[in-house]
């Protein structure tokens, strides 16, 4: 998994532009759903620039329409130009404010800018989004919030919402082997429902359940499928995402180091 999986989740999104019901119209309308369905086929191959070539191209000539605007900012994050997708994506939620596929990319591009109060404001949006029930997005989905490079690993960030799990998961960062498989994940977790999860030979953490809970205790620890452990504590309650995301970089690289 990398970075431009959330671009999967947008390109799902339904159609904005609305259906002609008149012949005439019909094949008018038909060359500019070509090409959005062009611009959609190169962002699901993972092809950005051609992507972003054609996104550009409709713009010109459908200087509003939404879905382009998101295409454009999918093949811009896919190209990690992450300012330019900043702006693409502040377009988008200006004209759509609930749009939130295109809010949760701008969780990712914030991150990637090191942008941090951009990025808690956004990630408090869709918090509040999904407390009020907000149409089109659940509580019970997680999102991916970041990523980043250590040691020549690539780590992708995934928070959720609800704690989930057996251990009460807020935040996994993943690490994955080259045929898609996680290889090592760091959890910020409740540190008592972690201690009971853990079994003789098993390391992995439950997802069978999910829990609206408070978490009071926290602990960040590692996985693999051979051994475990404790990368650092939190007494006081859940930390900022900044402070674990600090605690994480620091720990990879000491044991890069070793």
């Amino acid at each position: 998994m990398q970075v431009v999986g959330r671009l999967m989740v947008a390109m799902m999104l339904a159609g904005t532009v609305a259906a002609p019901t008149h012949g005439a119209a019909q094949m008018s309308a038909a060359p500019a759903q070509s090409a959005l369905v062009e611009g959609k086929r190169a962002l699901a191959a993972k092809q950005f620039v051609q992507a972003k070539k054609i996104f550009e191209a409709f713009l010109q000539t459908h200087h509003d329409d939404v879905e382009a605007q998101l295409g454009l900012g999918d093949a811009e994050l896919g190209l990690h130009e992450y300012e330019a997708a900043e702006l693409t994506y502040r377009r988008v939620v200006s004209a759509q404010p609930e749009l939130w596929n295109a809010h949760k990319n701008l969780v990712i591009v914030e991150a990637a800018l090191a942008r941090w109060e951009e990025f808690d404001r956004e990630r408090a949006l869709l918090r509040g989004a999904r407390e009020r029930d907000a149409p089109g997005i659940s509580a019970r989905e997680s999102d991916v919030i970041d990523s980043f490079t250590v040691q020549g690993q690539h780590w992708v960030v995934r928070e959720y919402f609800e704690p989930v799990g057996r251990s009460l998961t807020r935040y996994n960062f993943e690490h994955f082997s080259p045929d898609g498989k996680a290889a090592e994940y760091i959890s910020l977790e409740s540190a008592e429902a972690a201690q009971k999860a853990l079994k003789p030979g098993d390391v992995r953490i439950g997802t069978e359940q999910s829990s609206r809970l408070s978490v009071k205790d926290f602990a960040l620890n590692w996985y693999t499928s051979k051994a475990h452990g404790t990368v650092a504590r939190y007494a006081a309650g859940e930390p900022k995402y900044e402070r674990v995301r600090g605690d994480v970089l620091r720990w990879l690289r000491r044991a890069g180091a070793k």
